[in-house]
């Protein structure tokens, strides 16, 4: 059995993205004599630089070659018209942790003012009564006002 380079990869996930999973291990097993290919697609699926997405199920790698080759521009680069480039990443996928997590903080946020609120104020839906410590509000430092 032959272990396949990393060099050899970004080729395979060109093949993983064009033709699916059934047609990578076609390739694997054919051409390299593989008998059990899904532990390299799990080692490929592991691997930064392949950029795979679990939500799209593909790989960007040939996306990342392709930036990654022209790092610098040329003179004539730089003076034509602008030319829109594909990237790697999406700003969605980029940003959505950081939605998740400020979602988290204001579900945190409001669980604790409601919290703080249930300490002076009892609400008892079926006789529709609200029952207010007015006391205890303004010990702790609390005004009430009602209009």
């Amino acid at each position: 059995m032959v272990k396949i380079k990393d060099r050899n990869l970004p080729e395979l996930a060109e093949i993983y993205n064009s033709g699916g999973k059934d047609a990578l291990y076609q390739k694997l097993r054919e051409s390299f004599g593989i008998k059990y290919p899904w532990s390299t697609l799990d080692r490929m699926k592991k691997i930064d630089y392949l950029g795979y997405n679990e939500a799209t199920d593909r790989f960007c790698a040939a996306q990342c070659e392709k930036a990654g080759e022209s790092l610098f521009m040329s003179i004539d680069e730089l003076c034509s018209p602008v030319k829109p480039q594909h990237i790697c990443e999406d700003k969605t996928e980029r940003n959505a942790p950081k939605a998740e997590a400020m979602e988290k903080l204001v579900k945190e946020l409001i669980g604790d003012r409601l919290l703080e609120l249930s300490r002076y104020v009892v609400m008892d839906t079926i006789n529709k009564t609200m029952i207010i410590d007015k006391t205890a509000l303004t010990d702790a430092g609390y005004t009430l006002v009602t209009h």
